[in-house]
């Protein structure tokens, strides 16, 4: 019987405005990670389609090209607008590999692989060496020469 009285007189004490701070500590403490996750999937992402493009649109590029030596340049070009539209100035790679030499051969295909590592927001840099930081990032796109419009001999 005792417990009880004493359960009841705890239970019935009046509220002294504790609950509001545990809300907001609460809150802060389950929305900071939420926010975190959200920029850093974000970023992520627009690696995702910095890469991609990158990776289509060189290869395009390239194709449509008079020469082989014009179309290198316009993949270049092609890639740095991709990954500067995303916000990865002056990041990023891209290589360019052909199934036939010249490169613009008629039924030939001219491949394009991009890479790019993302930097994970917020990191300070004492713990890059400690915490994986950087994740990286790699796309694969393969064009056909166009038959009819390409230099060289059909084959």
């Amino acid at each position: 019987m005792r417990c009880a009285a004493r359960l009841r007189a705890r239970l019935g004490r009046a509220d002294r405005g504790s609950a509001v701070i545990e809300f907001v500590v609460v809150g802060i403490l389950i929305t900071m990670p939420v926010f975190y996750l959200v920029i850093a999937l974000a970023r992520l992402q627009a690696g995702a389609y910095a890469v991609t493009q990158a990776a289509r649109e060189s290869t395009r590029a390239y194709v449509t090209a008079s020469s082989d030596g014009a179309g290198m340049g316009r993949a270049r070009a092609a890639a740095r607008l991709a990954f500067a539209d995303q916000g990865f100035t002056d990041r990023g790679d891209i290589s360019l590999t052909c199934s036939a030499q010249p490169c613009l051969t008629r039924g030939a295909t001219v491949g394009a692989s991009a890479d790019l590592g993302v930097d994970l927001p917020f990191i300070p840099d004492f713990l890059r060496s400690a915490v994986p930081s950087t994740v990286h990032l790699h796309a694969r796109h393969v064009e056909p020469v166009d038959r009819f419009g390409a230099q060289g001999v059909a084959r």
